[in-house]
């Protein structure tokens, strides 16, 4: 195995792995857990500060398994109920007693939520208070980048970005579309197994969503049956990607298979691949091929736009991604690959991300049928001109161009998405 080979295949199993939750609200359990398991005692408070964009996503989204949702209930939850060595699957296991010990807390006042202002990346300080002293711990750009600084000392800055997590975020800008499929198309098959359980991870979470009974997918059910949408390979990618991503935003205790630090990447990748791969009866094997580059060309997407930005990244990340992947189902072209990513720039970037909620179903329907029909019209020669807004003829300028567009371009537009969010205008 040559080393871009091992680099890419290190990065793959890196980035795709299986979370619990919301990983916005799980990021904050896991701070907690953390803290807790370095400092005993009688828990006195307990303050946690975080960026905006991370504030947003789990403000109101779904818990596995409880009613409560915010990031004071996860980080509660992190002390009693966590499990840190679990990394996204840190409160997969909440019982009885911890939940009624993390209300507890909560309702005596004792958790405290503040945001970060005019912080551009993901950022979290646990600050965790008991009767044996004091613990900090700092989660920087990334979910379970987590370290204990000394309290009060520099390092706790929302600024100052751990230089070791930023050089590995941006490892993968060295390559290109030909290395992302050169890749996907000479790995051992062997190698793809976390694939292969990642489809079978996020079906299951579909199926949960399938069964709710006023969800999404009976909707889309419901306008296929009075004649009003087909049943076609499009259908089936946005009913899958909705259906799965209802249930985990609603608190399903479900696992999904992540991607790029998010389930519902991780979904939108997935499900949208699964669901052509069956339509068109392709190959396991050109399937599981097909994730590994739709996967790559979500973490390069992300290694510009950020963690979390003011960007759907389930459309301008996963989407663009999972575009390239159905053209490499459907034996598609280098070139053609090229222009399902034009495409996709060129029409949805721009799609705000306002939180994690049941409603990003609808988000990932649009970007899962989007991403088969840029597809299909790059394959038939409908390709949005070059020279048109923000797109680009290459692949690396198409994607800095969104990358900057996003960060730092709508860093005011995620403030007032957080300010509207919180009745706050």
């Amino acid at each position: 195995m040559g080393n871009k080979e091992k680099v890419l295949l290190s990065i793959l199993k890196r980035e795709v792995v299986p979370a619990t939750g919301c990983t916005e609200p799980v990021a904050v359990a896991y701070s907690t857990a953390l803290a807790r398991k370095n400092l005993k005692g009688e828990i006195k408070k307990l303050e946690v500060s975080v960026d905006g964009g991370l504030y947003k996503n789990g403000m109101k989204v779904g818990i596995p398994g409880i009613k409560e949702r915010g990031l004071d209930i996860a980080g509660a939850l992190g002390l009693f109920s966590g499990k840190s060595e679990k990394g996204l699957q840190v409160i997969d296991a909440i019982d009885e007693e911890g939940l009624a010990k993390a209300k507890g807390l909560v309702e005596q006042g004792k958790v405290q939520v503040t945001v970060e202002e005019g912080c551009a990346k993901l950022y979290i300080k646990t600050v965790l208070y008991t009767t044996e002293g004091s613990i900090c711990v700092v989660t920087k750009d990334k979910h379970l980048n987590a370290s204990i600084p000394e309290l009060g000392s520099e390092s706790i800055k929302c600024e100052t970005i751990g230089a070791g997590i930023q050089k590995e975020s941006e490892e993968i800008q060295n390559y290109d579309l030909e290395d992302f499929l050169e890749f996907s198309e000479g790995i051992q098959l062997e190698e793809l197994d976390l694939l292969d359980e990642g489809i079978k991870m996020n079906l299951a979470l579909a199926d949960e969503g399938m069964a709710m009974e006023d969800g999404v997918a009976k909707k889309f059910e419901k306008l296929v049956k009075d004649g009003f949408m087909n049943d076609g390979v499009m259908y089936k990618a946005q009913v899958l990607c909705a259906a799965a991503a209802e249930a985990r935003m609603a608190g399903s205790r479900l696992p999904a298979m992540s991607s790029a630090g998010s389930g519902n990447h991780g979904i939108t990748v997935f499900l949208t691949n699964y669901a052509v791969a069956q339509k068109i009866g392709a190959s396991k094997e050109k399937l599981l091929r097909a994730l590994a580059l739709s996967n790559l060309i979500t973490f390069y997407i992300k290694s510009y736009t950020g963690t979390l930005s003011a960007m759907c990244g389930c459309g301008v990340a996963a989407g663009i991604g999972s575009s390239v992947g159905v053209t490499y189902l459907m034996d598609g072209s280098l070139e053609e690959m090229l222009g399902t990513i034009i495409n996709m720039v060129g029409s949805i970037a721009g799609i705000v991300c306002d939180g994690g909620k049941e409603g990003c179903s609808y988000k990932l329907a649009l970007s899962a049928g989007w991403a088969v029909q840029s597809a299909l019209l790059s394959m038939a020669g409908g390709v949005i001109n070059i020279t048109d807004g923000i797109v680009a003829s290459d692949f690396k300028k198409v994607i800095k161009n969104l990358g900057y567009v996003c960060n730092p371009g709508m860093l005011e537009t995620n403030e007032a998405i957080i300010k509207v969010m919180t009745n706050g205008m």
